[in-house]
């Protein structure tokens, strides 16, 4: 068996691939595509199921997936200025046709998010309304949605500065911080993606869309709570009001770009048209993963942040 993580860079596909070698028999090759092969990780270069291969998701002609049998994929964001959501409709494409050209792949999984559903509304999160979109109608035998939920590891990213300071501290794009979210490990989704690739299990419908959300579902106070007792001593917590989106954004991202993170981030606040029980959300199965918040800041503490 042939399996193909493609873009294989995120982190989510890393962690895909960890799960993979890490459980899958000896008769399974995983095979990465990677923009440039000196990114590789070498913990997957020096295992001999791994398969490492050129090849851009921008670039159609770069793409060969023969001999697949099962695909993974995911559409990155895009931070260069251009639009994001053309890009995302050209990329998904380029990996709709090098799945078909392939021929033979009987599975396609792809990583989407809470807030798929909506066409407009929800920001950046459109990106993966779009590839949903693109995806649908590819001719494979079964097709899988995984709409994840907000990311553990997103509150590290949002706040390297803040916790390597000499005093440090959290910011929350979620208000009020006792409001709860489906968070999820990229642990967990790595697990999942890895079992749907190797399943022999059919899906009920194709495609086949569910959630995938942690154990339970986390507010700012729970995530306060988490780097505290992971850093040994009290973090703050500052909350970012939806009026101080845009300046938080202008910081690190490209102008064009700021309004649709502030959409993206007040779509899944209360009010919000993907806030957890607001009307238009699509009722799909919810599986669970089974790291902790605590686990996972615990963890990422102790990579150093």
């Amino acid at each position: 068996m042939r399996i193909t993580i493609v873009p294989a860079g995120p982190k989510t596909s890393a962690a895909t691939i960890r799960q993979l070698l890490n459980k899958a028999p000896a008769s399974v090759d995983v095979y990465g595509v990677y923009r440039s092969i000196y990114k590789v990780p070498a913990e997957f270069l020096s295992h001999k199921n791994f398969h490492a291969v050129c090849g851009d998701i921008e670039d159609a002609s770069s793409l060969d997936l023969s001999g697949s049998d099962a695909v993974m994929t995911s559409t990155p964001p895009f931070f260069s200025g251009e639009d994001p959501f053309a890009k995302t409709e050209e990329v998904s494409n380029n990996v709709k046709g090098a799945v078909e050209r392939a021929g033979g792949i009987k599975r396609l999984m792809l990583l989407s998010s809470m807030g798929a559903e909506f066409a407009e509304g929800v920001g950046e999160i459109k990106t993966n309304h779009i590839a949903e979109k693109v995806f649908r109608s590819t001719n494979v035998p079964e097709l899988l949605f995984v709409r994840c939920g907000y990311f553990m590891e997103n509150w590290t990213m949002f706040n390297l500065q803040t916790l390597r300071g000499s005093d440090p501290y959290l910011n929350s794009l979620i208000t009020p911080i006792d409001f709860q979210l489906p968070m999820v490990a990229v642990e967990d989704i790595g697990s999942t993606f890895a079992t749907g690739l190797l399943s022999s299990y059919a899906p009920p419908s194709k495609p086949y869309v569910f959630a995938l959300h942690g154990p339970k579902e986390y507010s700012p106070n729970d995530v306060q709570a988490a780097f505290s007792e992971a850093m040994g001593k009290q973090i703050p917590l500052k909350a970012i009001e939806k009026d101080q989106l845009a300046d938080f954004f202008s910081t690190f991202i490209p102008p064009n770009l700021v309004g649709t993170w502030v959409e993206m981030s007040c779509s899944f606040l209360p009010g919000g048209v993907a806030a957890p029980g607001s009307d238009g959300i699509e009722n799909v199965d919810i599986v669970r993963g089974k790291v902790e918040l605590g686990k996972a800041i615990k963890d990422a503490v102790e990579a150093g942040i």
